[in-house]
């Protein structure tokens, strides 16, 4: 009998294959996939970061000729659940707990890879707790050395929404470029890349008017970028067609500015969500000393009671918000300007 097995297969499998028909005789050919083909999707990451494409994987599984974002994505949820976490101690708790299911999450490969990411979002939860100086809600002594090590005041409402905006601009920024990368020898590179003139003008031009003096000289650049960026959307939106076609529907391109607004003020949850954590942390804590103080002696056992209590849900609460709004802002704001079919 004669029979035919056609297949794909990842590209580091060839030469086993080869080894395996020349033992057993067969005719073997092998064939690149075609622009029309749909050949299914195979994520590989070094094992340290592996975990990346596990929660990309949780939402989508992007299409064979888009890109791998599971790297970028490790890295970006890292840092968003960190600043939503906003606490040392919150993230030294977390980590205890990491250390107790260690050697049992060491098991499967799938365990081993989240025990790493659990690992990077412990340590980026510590060293963002330390930078905002917050330990179970508790602010450090003036002299200290945590008070030392504290760079950022989360109390700065007008810098911590700026640092959370200029966040999720970057992070906006790096979709885009990175898609046009990803098509550097295509036309469709030229319109992520115009939205990478758009982002980055708009940031200039923001800060520029926010600044006065300072940062003034931004100005003409921020409206320069932005356009040349207005311009690359409306000339290459659409690429099919008569001239007069191509520039409407480029113009209707135009209406993803207020995605791009929206999408940038989202990030605002970052600061919003960090700062409901802090502030919990903190009511209960002083909730805890009003006890103590009203009650002598049994107030002690009720104040710890508060306190525990009242940090355990914060804790959880805190533990959601960051896997939840975390992910949020890659699977949503991220990937619409990435991978988004």
């Amino acid at each position: 009998p004669v029979f035919a097995l056609q297949a794909w297969t990842p590209e580091n499998t060839i030469a086993q294959l080869q080894q395996y028909v020349d033992e057993k005789g067969l005719v073997f050919e092998t064939a690149a996939p075609q622009p029309d083909e749909t050949p299914p999707t195979l994520m590989q990451n070094p094992p340290g970061l592996a975990g990346g494409q596990d929660l990309v994987s949780f939402y989508t599984t992007p299409r064979y000729w888009l890109w791998d974002p599971s790297m970028i994505v490790f890295f970006s949820f890292a840092l968003f659940f960190a600043m939503i976490f906003a606490d040392a101690g919150y993230s030294a708790s977390l980590g205890l707990i990491v250390a107790a299911f260690w050697k049992k999450m060491g098991q499967t490969d799938a365990g081993r890879r989240f025990r790493i990411l659990l690992t990077t979002l412990v340590s980026a939860g510590v060293i963002y707790g330390v930078i905002v100086g917050s330990y179970f809600g508790i602010s450090p002594g003036e002299d200290s050395l945590p008070a030392k090590l504290k760079i950022i005041d989360m109390m700065n409402f007008n810098l911590m929404m700026q640092l959370s905006i200029l966040l999720g601009v970057f992070h906006l920024v790096v979709a885009n470029a990175v898609t046009a990368w990803h098509f550097r020898r295509s036309i469709r590179a030229a319109v992520p890349l115009a939205w990478v003139f758009i982002f980055l003008g708009a940031v200039a031009l923001w800060q520029a008017t926010s600044h006065g003096e300072k940062l003034a000289f931004l100005q003409p650049y921020g409206i320069g970028t932005m356009g040349v960026g207005l311009v690359g959307v409306v000339l290459f939106n659409s690429t099919e067609g008569p001239l007069w076609k191509r520039l409407l529907k480029g113009f209707g391109g135009l209406t993803g500015l207020s995605n791009a607004f929206r999408d940038a003020l989202s990030y605002l949850r970052l600061f919003a969500l960090g700062l409901a954590s802090a502030s919990l942390a903190s009511t209960f804590n002083g909730m805890a000393g009003q006890v103590k103080e009203a009650l002598p002696g049994i107030g002690l056992f009720f104040a710890l009671l508060i306190a525990l209590l009242g940090h355990t849900l914060n804790f959880v609460l805190s533990l959601s918000s960051g896997f939840i709004h975390g992910l949020r802002l890659n699977f949503i704001e991220f990937f619409r300007w990435s991978i988004s079919e």
